[in-house]
């Protein structure tokens, strides 16, 4: 038992696995055909079992209903000579015999044989008035033969009668078909009407079967039982009993001949099966690769998606099914996605006002974007932090430089060549010598004391921007053909942090420089004013504009946008034909 166990397990499993392996379109297409085979075999067995039902109560109900007509028929003959010999036992001396007996005569007592035809005697005890008597088995030509006996004032009337009339009405086949027959059978189980299966006598056919003893136990009925052939048969059964005379009659039909029928719906049963079988193997297809076409479209998207490819989706087949919600819901992934992408990208070209909207609260891609964006934010704004402290120092140490360089020339070289010229002044040389040699001392104390003052001026130190604006501009009012024109409204007791000091003067110094040499202006206005919380610078001309989003030539406005965006400041610039305008303030805190 386990080992039959075991193989029935393997079995179950090697088709479990070849089942696994198919694509889903041969899945669906067989287990299609299994459902349509499993419904079409349960309602073709369910009709057959309801067909051969009504079959065999239509059968059963057809031979009841020959059997009663027979039986009808039968009971008028036997009444016929019961009544015809009733009328003579009650007036036997003034009725004429009936031609309807072969044989009638009045016995004083009741004889042991009549022409050969032996009497029972214990009819003598019977209490009917008339008694019938069945003789068929004594008669030599097998017809049907009854006698009648009935006591009289005289003796006994007895009368003898062959009815070959039952025997044809036995023979009628009219509702049995080719293998339908009615007989009678006596109560000692033997035969009594000629069969049309048989040739020899009836009288040596004994009849034990289940309709004959049901019958004879007053359980008439119909059945499918096995006749005197051994055949199985449909039979109607009942006894018939009339004044002594007890017979069972049977009407049966062939149970093959009777099911014809059926055997006629199995085939064409069959045959429909293997049709329905037919269509549901091309509908199956059809309908398997029309359903499943999508989803291997669907699958083709997928694999796409997984090697990043995110087009949109414009499946074959629109349906407005689940297969259908399916490639929409998939169709706003794809747009999720790219979306996702774009925003992805925005941040990380550095476009941190980009915004992405969540689709829903569990959207983890996204919540993982914004998070993403909020630590490049804070990155970025560290490393400009970093990078403005970084350039802070540079700028820092390059001033702080300049001021060391300045410092020495003006302490250190300074006095040396004062000494110098003294020296020269006390010296015997002659005059155009001496008057030579202090011009060029002359112009080199002048240049060290310009080189000092354009590193770092003193008034700057000491008196602040403002001042060291004013003394810029008058030098080059003096040098130059530009008018200039500067209005200082800081006050030199204001507290402004000595690196926007020099902020602000190197802002003037490079704007000044880039309207002399590039703009041609004949004119340029400057302003500086302090307020509570900030500085206010103002540089004007009338010369030659620019496109400041498109000018690259030069360092000088680079280095004053990187000044002012290191004193946290603003700069604003109009440029025109007709002259240009920057507006700078820094916060003075």
């Amino acid at each position: 038992m386990s080992r039959v166990l075991y193989l029935i397990q393997k079995k179950t499993y090697h088709c479990t696995m070849l089942f696994n392996r198919l694509n889903i379109g041969n899945k669906l297409a067989l287990i299609m055909i299994g459902l349509s085979l499993a419904v079409s075999a349960f309602l073709s067995y369910l009709f057959y079992v309801q067909f051969d039902a009504a079959l065999k109560e239509r059968v059963l109900l057809q031979l009841s209903s020959v059997k009663q007509l027979k039986i009808v028929k039968i009971r008028k003959e036997l009444n016929e000579k019961y009544d015809a010999f009733r009328a003579r036992s009650i007036n036997p001396n003034e009725t004429e015999p009936s031609d309807l007996f072969f044989h009638e005569g009045i016995y004083a007592s009741v004889p042991d044989s009549l022409l050969g035809y032996p009497i029972p005697k214990k009819l003598e005890d019977i209490e009917q008035r008339i008694t019938i008597f069945d003789l068929t088995q004594h008669n030599p030509s097998h017809e049907i033969t009854i006698g009648l006996i009935s006591q009289i004032e005289s003796g006994y009337l007895i009368a003898l009668a062959e009815e070959p009339e039952i025997q044809s009405i036995l023979l009628e086949r009219t509702g049995l078909g080719q293998t339908g027959e009615s007989y009678i059978v006596g109560s000692d189980f033997n035969l009594r009407t000629k069969s049309r299966f048989l040739r020899d006598s009836p009288k040596n056919v004994l009849v034990k079967s289940e309709g004959v003893l049901r019958a004879l136990n007053d359980q008439p009925g119909e059945d499918l039982i096995y006749d005197y052939r051994g055949t199985q048969v449909f039979s109607s059964y009942e006894k018939i009993e009339l004044s002594g005379l007890k017979w069972v009659i049977l009407t049966e039909i062939n149970h093959q001949e009777a099911l014809f029928p059926l055997e006629e719906l199995k085939n064409k049963l069959m045959i429909t099966l293997l049709v329905i079988i037919f269509l549901v193997l091309i509908g199956s297809y059809y309908l398997s690769r029309k359903m499943v076409s999508p989803i291997v479209e669907m699958e083709q998207k997928l694999i796409d998606m997984s090697k990043g490819i995110l087009d949109p989706i414009h499946p074959t087949q629109t349906s407005k099914d689940e297969i259908g919600h399916m490639f929409e819901a998939l169709n706003k992934l794809v747009n999720a996605l790219n979306e996702a992408i774009v925003f992805a990208g925005e941040i990380g070209a550095g476009n941190f006002q980009a915004s992405y909207q969540l689709l829903s609260e569990d959207d983890k891609l996204g919540q993982a974007l914004k998070q993403m964006k909020e630590k490049l934010q804070e990155y970025q704004k560290n490393e400009q932090h970093l990078l403005l402290e970084n350039q802070r120092s540079i700028l820092n140490g390059e001033e702080g430089e300049r001021s060391r360089l300045s410092k020495e020339m003006h302490d250190g070289l300074g006095p040396m060549l004062t000494t110098m010229k003294m020296s020269i002044q006390s010296a015997e040389l002659s005059t155009p010598t001496k008057k030579s040699l202090l011009k060029h001392i002359d112009e080199t104390i002048r240049e060290v004391r310009r080189m000092s003052n354009n590193l770092m001026p003193s008034v700057l130190a000491d008196f602040g921007a403002g001042e060291a604006i004013g003394n810029l501009v008058d030098q080059i009012n003096e040098s130059s053909d530009i008018k200039i024109r500067y209005k200082n409204d800081m006050s030199s007791e204001a507290k402004i942090d000595d690196s926007i000091q020099i902020t602000l003067y190197r802002i003037a110094q490079e704007s000044i420089n880039n309207a002399i040499k590039h703009s041609g202006a004949k004119e340029i206005k400057l302003s500086i004013t302090a307020f509570d919380n900030r500085v206010s610078f103002f540089v004007s001309d009338n010369g030659a504009g620019f496109d400041p989003n498109q000018h690259t030539k030069g360092n000088g406005l680079r280095n004053m946008k990187e000044r002012v965006k290191l004193a946290n400041g603003t700069l604003d610039i109009v440029s025109e034909r007709t002259g240009t305008t920057l507006e700078i303030e820094i916060p003075i805190q």
